[in-house]
């Protein structure tokens, strides 16, 4: 059985054990843009996109529990790095890969009303898919792999009608793949409580 699906299927358990009290349900999605704050942190290199969206329940006054999809469109890891092959230095073309993933996240409200905010962390799978790449350097590229991570941050939305909220999230995916990315993600969207 494949990652993706066992993902899915202990997320559906999840939800499906959840106790009958449970307050609220919402769904939500966002855009966002993403950051590899690997070597060093800098504003401008936000790129997009990143594309999220989860179910979620909240058990008790303060606590959510997540289950999430999400994908975005990330530079390679090593894009533009310089190889030698061969005894022959190479540059790695600027080529991209997608990276999807499945998680499952807890989140901490720190405060409710018409503004909440709260912390999360969870874990999750991760596939990674680069772009094609010459021949000669498909060796060298990043590996196309199923990997386990984790993620946590920061949320907080504003409701603006009835069940309907605007979310702001920053969230960073520790991604412990052949070259171990950490991305940091800014994204703005909506929640909608039932």
């Amino acid at each position: 059985m494949s990652l993706r699906r066992r993902l899915a299927i202990g997320a559906l358990g999840l939800f499906a054990a959840l106790p009958a009290a449970a307050q609220q349900f919402a769904v939500g999605a966002t855009y966002g843009w993403w950051n590899d704050i690997e070597g060093q942190f800098k504003l401008q290199n936000f790129h997009s996109p990143d594309w999220e969206g989860w179910v979620q329940t909240q058990l008790g006054d303060d606590v959510v529990v997540r289950a999430g999809y999400g994908w975005m469109r990330v530079t390679a890891d090593n894009a533009g790095d310089t190889l030698t092959i061969n005894g022959t230095p190479v540059t790695m073309p600027e080529y991209r890969e997608k990276i999807q993933y499945l998680t499952v996240s807890v989140s901490y409200l720190l405060s409710q009303g018409p503004i909440t905010s709260g912390l999360f962390g969870g874990v999750g799978g991760y596939g990674i898919r680069p772009d094609e790449v010459s021949p000669a350097l498909d060796p060298y590229r990043d590996q196309r792999e199923r990997v386990f991570g984790w993620h946590a941050g920061v949320e907080g939305d504003v409701r603006v009608y009835r069940g309907v909220s605007v979310m702001m999230r920053t969230t960073i995916h520790g991604i412990l793949s052949t070259s171990n990315r950490t991305l940091l993600t800014a994204s703005v969207g909506a929640l909608y409580r039932f």
